[in-house]
Protein backbone atom coordinates (compact mmCIF):
# COMPACT_ATOMS: atom_id res chain seq x y z
CA UNK A 1 0.00 0.00 0.00
CA UNK A 2 1.30 3.39 -1.05
CA UNK A 3 2.11 5.67 2.09
CA UNK A 4 0.30 9.12 2.43
CA UNK A 5 4.36 10.60 2.77
CA UNK A 6 5.14 8.79 -0.09
CA UNK A 7 2.26 10.73 -2.15
CA UNK A 8 3.31 14.29 -1.01
CA UNK A 9 6.82 14.17 -1.32
CA UNK A 10 6.58 12.63 -4.83
CA UNK A 11 3.71 15.26 -5.50
CA UNK A 12 6.06 17.80 -4.38
CA UNK A 13 8.99 16.83 -5.91
CA UNK A 14 7.23 16.33 -9.50
CA UNK A 15 6.12 20.44 -8.92
CA UNK A 16 9.68 21.20 -8.16
CA UNK A 17 11.09 19.29 -11.89
CA UNK A 18 8.39 20.61 -14.08
CA UNK A 19 10.82 23.57 -14.92
CA UNK A 20 13.77 22.60 -13.40
CA UNK A 21 16.75 23.27 -15.88
CA UNK A 22 14.39 22.75 -18.47
CA UNK A 23 15.41 22.93 -21.91
CA UNK A 24 12.51 23.94 -25.00
CA UNK A 25 14.51 22.98 -27.74
CA UNK A 26 17.86 23.65 -29.35
CA UNK A 27 19.48 27.21 -29.42
CA UNK A 28 20.45 28.83 -32.44
CA UNK A 29 23.39 30.66 -33.18
CA UNK A 30 24.24 32.45 -36.23
CA UNK A 31 28.17 32.67 -36.38
CA UNK A 32 29.05 35.73 -39.12
CA UNK A 33 32.31 36.07 -40.70
CA UNK A 34 34.59 35.81 -43.59
CA UNK A 35 36.46 32.64 -44.61
CA UNK A 36 39.13 31.82 -42.33
CA UNK A 37 38.08 34.25 -39.61
CA UNK A 38 38.46 31.42 -37.12
CA UNK A 39 34.37 30.49 -37.18
CA UNK A 40 34.76 26.86 -36.99
CA UNK A 41 37.79 26.83 -34.65
CA UNK A 42 35.71 29.11 -32.10
CA UNK A 43 32.39 26.68 -32.20
CA UNK A 44 34.38 23.59 -31.72
CA UNK A 45 36.51 24.73 -29.11
CA UNK A 46 33.18 25.89 -26.76
CA UNK A 47 31.31 23.07 -27.64
CA UNK A 48 33.61 20.51 -27.87
CA UNK A 49 31.95 19.34 -31.06
CA UNK A 50 33.39 18.94 -35.00
CA UNK A 51 30.43 20.29 -36.53
CA UNK A 52 31.16 20.00 -39.92
CA UNK A 53 32.74 16.80 -39.08
CA UNK A 54 30.17 14.95 -37.01
CA UNK A 55 27.05 16.91 -38.06
CA UNK A 56 24.75 17.49 -40.64
CA UNK A 57 25.21 19.99 -42.85
CA UNK A 58 22.33 21.46 -44.50
CA UNK A 59 22.51 24.42 -46.59
CA UNK A 60 19.76 27.45 -45.73
CA UNK A 61 20.50 29.78 -48.53
CA UNK A 62 23.58 30.38 -50.62
CA UNK A 63 25.24 31.71 -47.90
CA UNK A 64 24.70 29.67 -44.61
CA UNK A 65 24.92 26.36 -44.04
CA UNK A 66 22.83 24.77 -40.86
CA UNK A 67 24.60 22.17 -38.60
CA UNK A 68 22.85 19.80 -36.72
CA UNK A 69 24.78 17.25 -34.10
CA UNK A 70 22.36 14.43 -33.09
CA UNK A 71 21.39 14.64 -29.51
CA UNK A 72 23.43 17.60 -29.13
CA UNK A 73 21.36 20.75 -27.59
CA UNK A 74 23.06 23.44 -30.16
CA UNK A 75 22.42 24.58 -33.78
CA UNK A 76 24.82 26.13 -35.73
CA UNK A 77 23.94 28.76 -38.99
CA UNK A 78 27.34 29.44 -40.52
CA UNK A 79 27.91 31.39 -43.51
CA UNK A 80 30.30 31.54 -45.97
CA UNK A 81 32.89 34.60 -46.68
CA UNK A 82 32.19 36.84 -49.52
CA UNK A 83 33.33 40.11 -51.67
CA UNK A 84 32.01 43.09 -50.56
CA UNK A 85 30.99 45.26 -53.43
CA UNK A 86 30.19 42.03 -55.41
CA UNK A 87 26.96 40.34 -56.32
CA UNK A 88 27.58 37.98 -53.62
CA UNK A 89 28.14 40.48 -50.98
CA UNK A 90 24.78 41.98 -51.90
CA UNK A 91 23.14 38.41 -51.47
CA UNK A 92 24.79 38.06 -48.28
CA UNK A 93 23.31 41.76 -46.88
CA UNK A 94 20.03 40.30 -47.82
CA UNK A 95 20.26 36.71 -46.37
CA UNK A 96 20.98 38.53 -43.30
CA UNK A 97 18.28 40.26 -42.85
CA UNK A 98 15.95 37.47 -43.59
CA UNK A 99 17.55 36.25 -40.01
CA UNK A 100 17.08 39.75 -38.75
CA UNK A 101 13.54 39.64 -39.13
CA UNK A 102 12.11 36.23 -38.07
CA UNK A 103 10.34 37.14 -34.72
CA UNK A 104 7.05 35.89 -36.18
CA UNK A 105 8.48 32.51 -36.14
CA UNK A 106 8.19 29.81 -33.74
CA UNK A 107 11.06 30.46 -31.29
CA UNK A 108 12.64 27.30 -32.35
CA UNK A 109 12.68 28.46 -35.58
CA UNK A 110 14.68 31.93 -34.22
CA UNK A 111 18.54 33.06 -34.53
CA UNK A 112 18.61 33.35 -30.87
CA UNK A 113 22.22 34.83 -30.59
CA UNK A 114 24.55 36.14 -32.80
CA UNK A 115 28.23 35.69 -32.63
CA UNK A 116 30.20 38.10 -35.17
CA UNK A 117 33.65 37.20 -35.77
CA UNK A 118 36.01 39.46 -36.63
CA UNK A 119 39.89 37.99 -37.01
CA UNK A 120 42.01 40.28 -34.90
CA UNK A 121 44.91 39.62 -37.14
CA UNK A 122 43.66 41.69 -39.61
CA UNK A 123 43.96 44.84 -37.83
CA UNK A 124 40.69 46.46 -38.55
CA UNK A 125 36.58 46.61 -38.62
CA UNK A 126 34.95 47.55 -42.05
CA UNK A 127 31.90 50.46 -42.36
CA UNK A 128 29.91 47.39 -43.49
CA UNK A 129 30.51 45.50 -40.34
CA UNK A 130 29.43 48.37 -38.02
CA UNK A 131 26.77 48.53 -40.60
CA UNK A 132 25.67 44.97 -40.19
CA UNK A 133 25.62 45.15 -36.54
CA UNK A 134 23.51 47.71 -36.06
CA UNK A 135 21.08 46.12 -38.24
CA UNK A 136 20.99 43.24 -36.08
CA UNK A 137 20.76 45.49 -32.99
CA UNK A 138 17.74 47.13 -34.40
CA UNK A 139 15.67 44.02 -34.71
CA UNK A 140 16.33 43.07 -31.02
CA UNK A 141 18.38 40.27 -32.07
CA UNK A 142 21.25 39.55 -29.53
CA UNK A 143 24.30 39.65 -31.12
CA UNK A 144 28.20 40.44 -30.07
CA UNK A 145 31.69 40.79 -31.81
CA UNK A 146 33.92 38.16 -30.74
CA UNK A 147 37.68 38.76 -32.24
CA UNK A 148 39.40 35.43 -32.62
CA UNK A 149 43.17 34.76 -33.24
CA UNK A 150 44.10 36.91 -30.72
CA UNK A 151 47.08 35.38 -29.66
CA UNK A 152 48.75 36.53 -32.51
CA UNK A 153 47.63 40.24 -32.68
CA UNK A 154 49.04 42.77 -30.39
CA UNK A 155 47.86 43.98 -27.30
CA UNK A 156 47.63 47.34 -28.77
CA UNK A 157 45.85 46.08 -31.57
CA UNK A 158 43.26 44.33 -29.80
CA UNK A 159 42.58 47.35 -27.36
CA UNK A 160 41.80 49.39 -30.23
CA UNK A 161 39.80 47.42 -31.97
CA UNK A 162 37.79 45.88 -28.88
CA UNK A 163 37.46 50.19 -28.38
CA UNK A 164 35.95 50.66 -32.10
CA UNK A 165 33.15 48.35 -31.26
CA UNK A 166 32.52 49.68 -27.53
CA UNK A 167 32.10 53.05 -29.24
CA UNK A 168 29.04 51.84 -30.89
CA UNK A 169 27.59 50.26 -28.02
CA UNK A 170 28.23 46.77 -28.65
CA UNK A 171 30.23 44.02 -26.57
CA UNK A 172 33.41 42.54 -27.97
CA UNK A 173 35.27 39.63 -26.06
CA UNK A 174 38.66 38.72 -28.10
CA UNK A 175 39.76 34.50 -27.93
CA UNK A 176 42.26 32.04 -29.24
CA UNK A 177 42.75 28.75 -30.10
CA UNK A 178 45.95 28.26 -27.73
CA UNK A 179 44.64 30.47 -24.58
CA UNK A 180 41.56 30.74 -23.01
CA UNK A 181 41.50 34.89 -22.97
CA UNK A 182 37.93 36.25 -22.62
CA UNK A 183 36.31 32.51 -23.47
CA UNK A 184 34.44 32.38 -20.21
CA UNK A 185 33.32 35.79 -20.23
CA UNK A 186 31.80 35.52 -23.98
CA UNK A 187 29.97 32.26 -22.56
CA UNK A 188 28.33 34.16 -19.77
CA UNK A 189 27.45 37.29 -22.03
CA UNK A 190 25.70 34.71 -24.10
CA UNK A 191 24.27 33.08 -21.46
CA UNK A 192 22.37 35.78 -19.58
CA UNK A 193 21.30 37.47 -23.18
CA UNK A 194 19.70 34.11 -24.48
CA UNK A 195 15.70 33.62 -24.07
CA UNK A 196 15.00 31.83 -21.16
CA UNK A 197 13.63 29.26 -23.43
CA UNK A 198 16.84 28.17 -24.70
CA UNK A 199 19.48 29.42 -22.28
CA UNK A 200 19.73 26.04 -20.28
CA UNK A 201 20.40 24.13 -23.65
CA UNK A 202 23.65 26.89 -23.94
CA UNK A 203 24.40 26.14 -20.32
CA UNK A 204 24.92 22.73 -21.28
CA UNK A 205 26.26 22.64 -24.48
CA UNK A 206 29.32 25.10 -23.63
CA UNK A 207 32.26 23.49 -22.15
CA UNK A 208 34.49 26.33 -21.53
CA UNK A 209 32.95 28.24 -18.61
CA UNK A 210 32.34 25.80 -15.87
CA UNK A 211 31.87 28.20 -13.21
CA UNK A 212 28.63 29.68 -15.26
CA UNK A 213 27.29 25.89 -15.13
CA UNK A 214 27.22 26.04 -11.45
CA UNK A 215 26.79 29.29 -10.29
CA UNK A 216 23.03 29.02 -12.47
CA UNK A 217 22.41 25.21 -11.91
CA UNK A 218 23.06 25.83 -8.20
CA UNK A 219 20.64 29.02 -8.66
CA UNK A 220 18.06 26.60 -10.34
CA UNK A 221 18.26 23.85 -7.54
CA UNK A 222 17.56 26.26 -4.52
CA UNK A 223 14.96 28.01 -6.23
CA UNK A 224 12.79 24.81 -7.19
CA UNK A 225 13.27 23.37 -4.05
CA UNK A 226 12.09 26.25 -2.31
CA UNK A 227 9.32 26.06 -4.68
CA UNK A 228 8.10 22.60 -4.65
CA UNK A 229 8.41 22.24 -0.42
CA UNK A 230 7.18 25.70 0.30
CA UNK A 231 3.74 26.52 1.99
CA UNK A 232 0.97 24.21 1.23
CA UNK A 233 3.75 21.02 1.83
CA UNK A 234 2.57 18.45 4.50
CA UNK A 235 4.56 17.83 6.92
CA UNK A 236 6.21 14.18 7.07
CA UNK A 237 7.44 12.08 9.46
CA UNK A 238 11.77 12.09 10.15
CA UNK A 239 11.19 8.57 9.29
CA UNK A 240 10.58 8.60 6.40
CA UNK A 241 13.19 11.52 5.16
CA UNK A 242 15.32 9.35 2.60
CA UNK A 243 12.19 9.43 0.54
CA UNK A 244 13.22 12.95 -0.10
CA UNK A 245 16.59 11.68 -1.65
CA UNK A 246 15.35 8.39 -3.21
CA UNK A 247 12.69 10.51 -5.75
CA UNK A 248 15.21 12.92 -6.53
CA UNK A 249 16.81 10.96 -9.44
CA UNK A 250 14.98 13.97 -12.53
CA UNK A 251 16.92 16.24 -10.20
CA UNK A 252 20.33 14.13 -10.31
CA UNK A 253 19.60 13.42 -14.07
CA UNK A 254 19.30 17.03 -14.77
CA UNK A 255 22.05 18.24 -13.00
CA UNK A 256 24.43 15.86 -14.52
CA UNK A 257 23.14 16.56 -18.13
CA UNK A 258 23.75 20.64 -17.37
CA UNK A 259 27.44 19.54 -16.65
CA UNK A 260 27.33 17.86 -19.59
CA UNK A 261 28.65 14.68 -17.91
CA UNK A 262 25.72 12.35 -19.64
CA UNK A 263 27.41 12.56 -22.41
CA UNK A 264 30.30 10.41 -21.25
CA UNK A 265 28.31 7.14 -21.33
CA UNK A 266 25.93 4.98 -23.07
CA UNK A 267 22.77 5.69 -20.86
CA UNK A 268 21.61 7.14 -17.31
CA UNK A 269 21.81 3.95 -15.60
CA UNK A 270 26.16 4.06 -16.13
CA UNK A 271 26.61 7.56 -15.21
CA UNK A 272 24.74 6.98 -11.79
CA UNK A 273 26.83 3.94 -11.56
CA UNK A 274 30.14 5.01 -12.65
CA UNK A 275 30.06 8.63 -10.60
CA UNK A 276 28.87 6.75 -7.37
CA UNK A 277 25.50 8.47 -6.79
CA UNK A 278 23.07 5.48 -6.59
CA UNK A 279 24.86 4.46 -3.44
CA UNK A 280 25.69 8.09 -2.62
CA UNK A 281 21.94 8.61 -2.13
CA UNK A 282 21.45 5.31 -0.26
CA UNK A 283 23.68 5.82 2.09
CA UNK A 284 22.78 9.79 2.51
CA UNK A 285 19.18 8.52 3.25
CA UNK A 286 20.55 6.57 6.03
CA UNK A 287 22.56 9.10 6.92
CA UNK A 288 19.78 11.54 7.19
CA UNK A 289 17.84 9.59 9.75
CA UNK A 290 20.52 9.02 11.99
CA UNK A 291 22.02 12.96 12.34
CA UNK A 292 19.75 15.32 10.79
CA UNK A 293 17.68 15.92 13.76
CA UNK A 294 20.81 16.94 15.87
CA UNK A 295 20.79 20.14 13.63
CA UNK A 296 17.50 21.27 14.53
CA UNK A 297 17.79 22.31 18.09
CA UNK A 298 14.81 20.63 20.15
CA UNK A 299 13.63 18.58 17.51
CA UNK A 300 15.42 15.32 18.00
CA UNK A 301 13.44 15.27 21.72
CA UNK A 302 10.11 15.15 20.31
CA UNK A 303 8.65 11.77 19.85
CA UNK A 304 7.46 11.56 15.85
CA UNK A 305 8.86 14.74 14.84
CA UNK A 306 8.08 15.87 11.34
CA UNK A 307 9.82 16.99 8.64
CA UNK A 308 8.28 20.90 7.65
CA UNK A 309 8.49 22.35 4.91
CA UNK A 310 11.56 24.44 5.20
CA UNK A 311 13.61 21.19 6.31
CA UNK A 312 12.21 19.53 3.00
CA UNK A 313 14.09 22.19 1.18
CA UNK A 314 16.99 22.39 3.09
CA UNK A 315 17.28 18.38 2.32
CA UNK A 316 16.23 18.25 -1.62
CA UNK A 317 18.88 21.45 -1.84
CA UNK A 318 21.92 19.77 0.17
CA UNK A 319 21.26 16.70 -1.95
CA UNK A 320 21.23 18.99 -4.94
CA UNK A 321 24.12 21.21 -4.23
CA UNK A 322 26.31 17.78 -3.35
CA UNK A 323 25.69 15.93 -6.58
CA UNK A 324 26.54 19.29 -8.26
CA UNK A 325 29.75 19.96 -6.49
CA UNK A 326 31.00 16.36 -7.70
CA UNK A 327 29.72 16.99 -10.96
CA UNK A 328 31.84 20.44 -11.20
CA UNK A 329 34.90 18.48 -9.83
CA UNK A 330 34.61 16.17 -12.75
CA UNK A 331 33.66 18.76 -15.26
CA UNK A 332 36.95 20.53 -14.17
CA UNK A 333 39.09 17.37 -14.22
CA UNK A 334 37.29 16.34 -17.43
CA UNK A 335 38.14 20.23 -18.94
CA UNK A 336 41.79 19.19 -18.31
CA UNK A 337 42.18 15.62 -19.39
CA UNK A 338 39.41 14.87 -22.12
CA UNK A 339 40.49 11.19 -21.77
CA UNK A 340 39.59 11.39 -18.00
CA UNK A 341 38.77 8.28 -16.46
CA UNK A 342 35.99 9.49 -14.48
CA UNK A 343 35.46 6.40 -12.23
CA UNK A 344 39.07 6.14 -11.46
CA UNK A 345 38.79 9.92 -10.74
CA UNK A 346 36.35 9.61 -8.15
CA UNK A 347 37.85 6.59 -6.46
CA UNK A 348 40.88 8.71 -5.76
CA UNK A 349 39.33 11.94 -5.25
CA UNK A 350 35.69 12.11 -4.58
CA UNK A 351 35.92 9.32 -1.46
CA UNK A 352 31.92 8.13 -0.13
CA UNK A 353 33.46 10.33 3.38
CA UNK A 354 34.14 13.70 1.82
CA UNK A 355 30.59 13.18 -0.35
CA UNK A 356 29.09 12.73 3.36
CA UNK A 357 30.56 15.67 4.83
CA UNK A 358 29.58 17.65 1.99
CA UNK A 359 25.83 16.96 2.28
CA UNK A 360 26.36 17.18 5.80
CA UNK A 361 28.21 20.93 5.48
CA UNK A 362 25.02 21.65 2.90
CA UNK A 363 22.62 20.53 5.34
CA UNK A 364 23.66 22.77 7.89
CA UNK A 365 24.30 26.05 6.50
CA UNK A 366 20.80 25.73 4.63
CA UNK A 367 18.91 24.68 7.85
CA UNK A 368 20.50 27.95 9.47
CA UNK A 369 18.85 30.15 6.64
Amino acid sequence: MVKTSDVIVNQAVEKAMESFLEEQGKTNILVVGATGSGKSTLVNHVFGVDFAATGVGTPVTQATTKYEVEDFPITLFDTKGYEVATEEHERFIAEMEGYMKDATKHIEQQIHMVWYCIPASGHRITPMDIAMLKKFRATNKPVCVVFTKGDIASVETVDALMKVVADEGFASFVVSQKMPLQLPKLMEWTYNHLDTAVRFSFLRAQQVNVELKRSEINKAIRQHATVSFGVGFTPIPFADGPILLANQGVMINRVLKGYGLDGLFGNFENLIGTLGIGEIVSQLGRYLVAQVLKFIPGVGTIAGGMINGSVATSITIALGLTVSEISYRVALAKLQDENLDVESYMKNNIPIDEIKGLFEKFVKEELKK
